[in-house]
C-alpha cells in the first residue's frame, strides 16, 4: 500500500473517530429510546442483506435505508451511532474473509463521516421549507451516496493508482438507483410512522427484501 493511501486511511479513521466521539457525548439521552431501539435492531438485521460490488471487495447493504430514516426522524447522535454499529455488523456478517481491524475501522469511520455529514447538510438545507421532508430525504440520499462512495473510491484510487472519478464511475455510479429506491421507501416509513408506529418498519421489511433480491440479480446480470 502506498504512503498516500496509508495517510488517507489514517486521516479518515481519525475524522471518523471524532464524529463517533461527538455523537456519543453530544446527547446525554435518547429522545425516544423504544422507537430508536426498534429501528436500531432493524438496521442491524438488514446489514445482512448485502450486495457484493463488482471489481472490489466491498458491499452495499439495505441498512442505508435506516440511516436515511434516522436522518429524518432521530438526532445527529442517534444517526451516527446507528450507522456505525450497523457497519460493524455488515463487515463481519458472512464475510468471505475475516476483515482486518484497519479495514473495519476505515469502513466504520466512512459510515460515521457520511452519516454525520448527511445529517448536518440535509437539515441545514431543509430548514425553513414548508415541505421539509420532501427536501430533506432527496438531499440526504445525495449527500450520503456521494460522501460514502467517494471516500471508498478515493482509497481504491490511491491503492490502484487510478483516477478517482474513473474508479467512482466504475464501482458506484450505476448503484445510485438503488439508493433512490431506498430513499422512496424511507420516505414511506417516515410519513406513516406517526399513524402506525412501530408496525411500519416491520411492514416494509418484505419490500426491502424484494428490492435487495432484485438488485442482487441485476448486479449478477451486468457482471456476468
Amino acid at each position: 500500500m502506498s504512503i498516500r493511501a496509508t495517510i488517507f486511511i489514517s486521516l479518515t479513521i481519525a475524522v471518523g473517530t471524532v464524529f463517533v466521539a461527538d455523537s456519543v457525548t453530544r446527547d446525554s439521552s435518547f429522545h425516544d429510546l423504544p422507537i430508536f431501539m426498534c429501528y436500531f435492531a432493524l438496521a442491524l438485521l438488514t446489514s445482512a442483506l448485502k450486495v457484493r460490488l463488482p471489481g472490489i471487495t466491498g458491499t452495499i447493504s439495505v441498512n442505508f435505508l435506516f440511516v436515511l430514516v434516522a436522518t429524518a426522524v432521530f438526532s445527529f447522535s442517534e444517526t451516527v451511532i446507528l450507522a456505525s454499529v450497523a457497519c460493524i455488523v455488515q463487515c463481519f456478517w458472512r464475510a468471505r474473509r475475516r476483515p482486518k481491524i484497519a479495514q473495519v475501522s476505515f469502513n466504520v469511520a466512512t459510515l460515521a463521516i457520511s452519516s454525520g455529514i448527511t445529517y448536518l447538510a440535509a437539515h441545514a438545507i431543509a430548514v425553513g421549507h414548508a415541505s421539509s421532508l420532501l427536501v430533506l430525504l432527496p438531499m440526504a440520499t445525495c449527500f450520503y451516496f456521494t460522501s460514502n462512495t467517494l471516500l471508498v473510491s478515493a482509497v481504491l484510487s490511491l491503492v490502484e493508482s487510478k483516477p478517482l472519478m474513473s474508479v467512482w464511475k466504475q464501482c458506484y455510479l450505476w448503484s445510485f438507483p438503488y439508493y433512490l429506491i431506498g430513499a422512496s421507501i424511507a420516505g414511506l416509513v417516515v410519513l406513516c410512522v406517526n399513524s402506525m408506529g412501530l408496525a411500519v418498519p416491520l411492514l416494509v421489511l418484505p419490500l426491502m427484501l424484494m428490492v435487495h433480491i432484485f438488485y442482487r440479480a441485476y448486479v449478477a446480470s451486468v457482471t456476468s
